[in-house]
């Protein structure tokens, strides 16, 4: 399966502001858990977060069942600082990579801990980020205090 990011709409058949219910039928047999206003599926490596029961986020760690892709490219089989390259080109500022977390805030996708451990791929060779995320607009106010 893959999971192709798109920004301001969605990551793969999972779209921003669809209904919680719709999610879990579309994700059934992938469904591990759910605390408050997050869902977790495929070993808890995919999470959705909801408000008013309407996606919010949706953040990705690596999972064999699908693949995670932006602009084509597998996001955990790049070096972390080539993906934030790519993410922040298609931005109208300039960006300065940090390994910690960051929130791209024109494409409100969030990047989190780049490092080697990630690396399931390349033999822990290369620093990939443990998690990337899409958010609405919602929830770019909420994590920015703006």
């Amino acid at each position: 399966m893959e999971f192709s990011i798109k920004p301001h709409n969605g990551i793969g058949l999972i779209k921003l502001g669809m209904p919680r219910a719709e999610v879990r039928e579309l994700l059934n047999g992938s469904f591990d858990s759910s605390r408050d206003s997050l869902d977790y599926y495929f070993n808890c490596s995919l999470q959705v977060e909801f408000e008013n029961d309407l996606v919010s986020f949706i953040g990705l760690a690596l999972n064999e069942s699908y693949v995670v892709t932006y602009f084509g490219v597998n996001v955990f089989d790049v070096e972390a600082s080539d993906l934030f390259a790519l993410i922040s080109a298609n931005e109208p500022l300039e960006h300065t990579f940090e390994r910690g977390e960051y929130v791209f805030p024109e494409q409100i996708i969030t990047l989190y801990d780049a490092d080697e451990q990630y690396d399931y791929i390349g033999n822990n060779q290369r620093s990939i980020w443990g998690q990337i995320g899409l958010g609405s607009k919602a929830y770019l106010k909420a994590v920015s205090g703006v």
